[in-house]
């Protein structure tokens, strides 16, 4: 599918959902999209893990002994281990870490661990991958040996109707005007986040610092 064709198709389905669309927005070069590695999928994986365990789970300090050790704690971001090693981080935090489950589910999809992401509805549950992830201090070899990284074609397609689904979302925050209908407009934004950093977007290797343009 070429660029254009790509633009088109998420047009195509965003007006059957009746989501407004900006025909200005720009179709997404593709042409020299490397997606990350299977490897680097899986450091992104379990970092994510650690991180909205710790704020759903609270009082639990698994994921700190988890990620004590220096070859696991180089899988998180700087802001990722700030918040995971702070023995009382604000509630702001652990609410936006929670929000971080939707960057894994969505990254747990490029994997190949879940069936088609469909679109921003319904939160997600992590239910059908938590088997794969160890429950005792050891590697995440089991989640290693699952991961079957879906085609680029595939993952380009949510790149570009994310990137469109955003600016109906962010134009109608800037209006005041609900979001668009049945759309959460959180996951929108974490899913953005993580396809973005899967795509290498704008050349941003830097989990905390990938972009969200619109």
């Amino acid at each position: 599918m070429t660029a254009e064709e790509r633009r088109a198709a998420s047009e195509a389905l965003l007006r059957d959902y009746a989501i407004p669309i900006n025909p200005n927005l720009p179709s997404i070069d593709d042409g020299d999209v490397t997606l990350r590695s299977e490897d680097a999928l899986w450091c992104r994986l379990v970092a994510l893990w650690g991180v909205v365990g710790a704020a759903m789970l609270r009082r639990n300090d698994f994921f700190k002994e988890y990620f004590a050790a220096d070859e696991r704690r180089a899988m998180l971001s700087d802001d990722e281990a700030a918040f995971l090693f702070n023995d009382a981080p604000p509630e702001e935090d652990r609410i936006r870490f929670s929000w971080r489950l939707e960057a894994l589910m969505f990254l747990a999809w490029c994997a190949g661990l879940v069936e088609d992401s469909g679109l921003p509805v319904k939160p997600s549950s992590a239910e059908a991958i938590l088997p794969l992830y160890p429950h005792d201090l050891g590697d995440a070899a089991m989640l290693r040996d699952a991961i079957r990284l879906r085609s680029k074609d595939e993952i380009l397609d949510q790149a570009d109707l994310l990137y469109r689904l955003h600016w109906a979302v962010r134009d109608a925050q800037l209006n005041r005007r609900e979001p668009p209908p049945g759309i959460n407009p959180g996951m929108v934004l974490e899913w953005h986040h993580a396809v973005n950093w899967m795509t290498g977007y704008d050349g941003e290797d830097d989990w905390d610092a990938v972009p969200t343009d619109t």
